[in-house]
């Protein structure tokens, strides 16, 4: 009887072939992966962030409260810039989304009037003072200015967010403003007044 040849058009490959073939492309799968990795070292690891200095627009572009109690928070740049402008019937200043706990990013409810953070349950009120949580220190205000157009710059860089003496000791809570603070974020560069 006569032994069938392997290996004819159309047959499946055999043995050897297929750990050959097998062989191969791991092998090749493993230095694409190791060339890939070798080249990305050589790439900069960047992480891009939002430019700490941004136009805001105009003054007029944000509604004034009809009660003089209230305050109305825009959340216009809550997801690009990490900041809620926030205005009165004074004038306007801006707060840095950043809980002074961990980091995490607050929640605004207006039927509260307060900011919550819903990493720990840090509780802040319009003017960013800790009223419940764990939070150590009232949330961070941003440096505000008038461009010669008319219109607003926020600047939320190392120095604009610290608190207005700009330096605290660590571990000690202060999640209030004190009365120097307060007289301090009333007024340029943390607030901006307006007239009627």
């Amino acid at each position: 009887m006569a032994e069938e040849v392997s290996g004819a058009p159309g047959d499946a490959p055999s043995r050897r072939k297929f750990f050959l073939i097998t062989g191969w492309s791991s092998l090749g799968l493993f230095l694409a992966g190791a060339g890939a990795a070798f080249a990305k070292y050589f790439y900069p690891g960047v992480l891009y962030e939002p430019q700490t200095t941004f136009n805001a627009g105009k003054p007029s572009d944000f509604v004034k409260p009809a009660n003089p109690n209230e305050t109305i928070v825009d959340e216009r740049f809550k997801k690009s810039q990490r900041v809620w402008i926030m205005r009165n019937t004074n004038g306007i200043y801006v707060m840095v989304a950043v809980c002074t706990h961990l980091g995490c990013t607050p929640n605004w409810f207006p039927g509260e009037q307060r900011f919550k953070c819903p990493c720990h349950g840090s509780n802040y009120n319009t003017q960013g003072e800790v009223v419940a949580g764990p939070a150590p220190l009232p949330l961070f205000r941003a440096k505000l200015s008038i461009a010669p157009d008319g219109s607003m710059i926020v600047t939320t860089g190392l120095l604009g967010i610290k608190r207005a003496e700009l330096q605290y000791k660590k571990g000690v809570l202060l999640p209030r403003w004190t009365d120097e603070e307060k007289k301090d974020i009333a007024k340029a560069p943390y607030f901006l007044e307006l007239k009627a």
